[in-house]
């Protein structure tokens, strides 16, 4: 067999051949990516989730009554689905806030006693002050193929309606916690999850911080509370009545009383 001679032409085609090739395997090995990039994130058909969440307990002085508590099926069976960039979303909320809110507000409060209905305060007695019912109002959440960044955002709006013991809406109060986590990888629930579960926290953290201070707890307040405040008050008012005291001593240097002190000049008598 005759040795096959290559020319300086036929060199280059064949590195030319060679690039085109190996720019093709490129292209397959980058569109193989994606698409699996893309199974991942689809998980065979979706991804699903359920968060999770650890809102620890508040150190906020417990409000002296009690409530009754009111969840329904719509906020412990909570679930949020949406389908983007080709992909159903499934995650689920219901359990996770329910736990996380009902140790929250166990803590905010003296007592409380779930209930069925917000109608079943009236049933209760007479020491159940109000009946709480939390809600989801939006669930919305950011991947990094939105945001352009490498980080998962998620929002979370709640609201409280507080009813009185007969029933009747007597105020309501919205919040909003957030929550974000960097991304790993092709993985899409473990960060996805991390800041759902930072959102919860973040939105407990405000009811616990500002409920209290809203104008519906200070009606929920018992008559006895204000009381306590009182006490307070008379040291305040000692102290400035102590004030003019002290303005009267500064004001005595002034008076006549020390040059007319004719003592000092029977001084010289008793020699």
């Amino acid at each position: 067999m005759k040795p096959v001679k290559t020319s300086r032409n036929g060199a280059c085609n064949l590195v030319t051949a060679a690039r085109v090739w190996s720019g093709r395997i490129l292209r397959q090995l980058r569109s193989c990516a994606v698409v699996g990039l893309a199974l991942a994130l689809a998980g065979c058909g979706g991804v699903k989730l359920v968060a999770t969440t650890n809102i620890p307990t508040p150190l906020v002085p417990r409000v002296p009554v009690a409530v009754a508590l009111y969840m329904p099926k719509e906020f412990s069976g909570y679930v949020h689905k949406e389908e983007r960039w080709s992909t159903d979303w499934n995650i689920d909320l219901g359990r996770a806030q329910s736990e996380g809110l009902t140790r929250l507000f166990n803590a905010m409060f003296e007592r409380v006693v779930a209930v069925d209905s917000v109608n079943a305060g009236a049933q209760l007695g007479g020491d159940i002050r109000a009946i709480l019912e939390p809600s989801v109002e939006e669930y919305a959440f950011v991947t990094p193929r939105d945001a352009g960044s490498p980080f998962y955002a998620v929002s979370i709006k709640y609201r409280v309606n507080v009813y009185a013991p007969d029933g009747r809406l007597a105020d309501s109060w919205g919040f909003t916690g957030y929550g974000t986590a960097p991304a790993e990888g092709l993985s899409s629930s473990a960060p996805l999850t991390e800041a759902t579960a930072l959102a919860m926290r973040d939105a407990g953290a405000k009811l616990a911080v500002e409920f209290r201070d809203q104008a519906v707890v200070r009606g929920l307040l018992p008559d006895a509370a204000p009381a306590t405040e009182v006490p307070v008050q008379p040291p305040a008012n000692t102290g400035e009545q102590k004030e003019p005291a002290a303005l009267d001593v500064t004001t005595e240097p002034t008076s006549p009383a020390e040059p007319a002190t004719p003592p000092v000049a029977e001084s010289p008598k008793p020699p």
